[in-house]
């Protein structure tokens, strides 16, 4: 017959946390066995109660009982409310009966964990266990190996002793005669070593089986913190699905609320958008008749502008007429020149070929420079310094000078 599920919690009636160590159960169980023990409350039955105590106590302070205690105290807690978690989580919502969902996510995280550090320490303690009794399982398999081989040498050693080769070769080798002294304990010997293997083969057939019970509390306390904490984590989902309708719904009504400010602070946008447009349009009125005034100015003085214009045109001209009659003349000099020296090359020295007249001069020479930042009188363009023809008064620019002058073939 299966015993009877386990559905008190221990840990509160003995007033000490699930972590708590075995000093401190022993010192809760001291004074609590004093507080309720039958003779000393004469004037009521606290015989259960202190039953109850006594049944703590022997599970709690036996580190096996209470390690398989633990492994199904989260279902324990979950079924039988302590008096600690009787009293309502504190709620933050001004409205009575209301619980907080923040409240209650806190309590559930906060037991979630709990229930890990807890079965961390657990954990530990199977792991351990589970170390000791595979470090002690190999121990035994290796006795056990040099026990098989003590035994295997000894038997190969009696077949070399007592084989036909032994046989043939004692006529020549004298072998020593072997006591029943030495006989009987050498039978002695094998009997102690297969009564020690036997032993130490139960040993091990139990470590094993100690071994398989330990991983499976492990792997099933394992399971049980695995599901506990999948039950509290829908437990929070569901919560927090409670949160987020309520803060949807709140959020809705902020909508609403902030749509009306919206469509007050719009009409009050529009009239005053109004009262702008009205003082826009006088503005451009203003600003219309004003542009008026400053159009009809810059007709006028568009007009005095193309006035002086046109005066600066007819300056112009002359002064391109000039040019142009200036050109002539230079091109005329420059076809007499040409005319002159074709006639009279090689009749005159360098210094004989230039005429004080500019009209027939020939420009040739060195032009010297004549510095001063001035227009070409030829191109109109402006230079730092101006090149002077030395036989007549003409200046010109490097670029028009290159014109000007003419080009003589080289002597040979």
């Amino acid at each position: 017959m299966a015993p009877a599920p386990i559905t008190e919690d221990f840990y509160v009636i003995l007033e000490v946390d699930q972590t708590a160590t075995i000093e401190v159960i022993n010192r809760a169980y001291k004074r609590l066995a004093l507080k309720h023990h039958p003779d000393r409350n004469s004037h009521r039955d606290t015989t259960a109660d202190f039953q109850r105590l006594g049944k703590a106590y022997e599970t709690l302070k036996d580190e096996s009982k209470r390690r398989a205690y633990d492994l199904v105290y989260p279902s324990i807690r979950r079924c039988h409310t302590s008096p600690q978690t009787s009293r309502p989580p504190p709620t933050s919502d001004p409205q009575p009966g209301i619980p907080s969902e923040a409240s209650q996510i806190a309590e559930l995280e906060k037991l979630k964990q709990v229930r890990r550090a807890v079965w961390g320490t657990n954990k530990r303690i199977f792991e351990s266990s589970i170390f000791e009794l595979q470090r002690d399982i190999r121990r035994l398999e290796i006795e056990i190996n040099s026990l098989q081989s003590a035994a295997t040498a000894e038997a190969a050693q009696e077949a070399r002793n007592n084989g036909w080769s032994a046989w043939i070769l004692s006529p020549i080798y004298k072998r020593a005669q072997v006591s029943e002294e030495e006989k009987a304990l050498k039978e002695r010997q094998k009997q102690e070593r297969r009564i020690q293997q036997d032993m130490k083969e139960r040993r091990l057939y139990s470590k094993r089986e100690d071994l398989k019970k330990q991983e499976t509390l492990l792997n099933a306390g394992e399971a049980e913190v695995d599901s506990a904490d999948q039950i509290d984590n829908r437990k929070i989902w569901l919560l927090q699905t409670k949160v987020r309708e309520r803060e949807a719904q709140a959020r809705e009504v902020r909508e609403a609320r902030e749509r009306t400010q919206r469509e007050e602070a719009a009409r009050v946008r529009k009239r005053e958008q109004e009262e702008r447009e009205r003082v826009e349009r006088e503005e451009k009125i203003r600003i219309w008749k004003r542009e008026l005034e400053e159009r009809e100015k810059r007709q006028r003085e568009a007009a005095e502008e193309r006035k002086r214009q046109a005066e600066e045109e007819k300056k112009r001209q002359a002064a391109e007429e000039k040019k142009r009659q200036t050109a002539e003349a230079a091109a005329a000099a420059r076809r007499r020149q040409e005319q002159y020296s074709t006639r009279f090359e090689g009749l005159f020295d360098e210094e004989c070929r230039h005429f004080t007249a500019a009209g027939a001069c020939i420009h040739d020479g060195w032009w010297a420079k004549v510095q001063g930042r001035t227009a070409c009188p030829k191109c109109y363009d402006t230079w730092n310094y101006l090149l002077k023809c030395p036989g007549c008064s003409m200046k010109a620019c490097p670029k028009c000078q290159a014109t000007i002058r003419p080009r003589r073939g080289r002597k040979w």
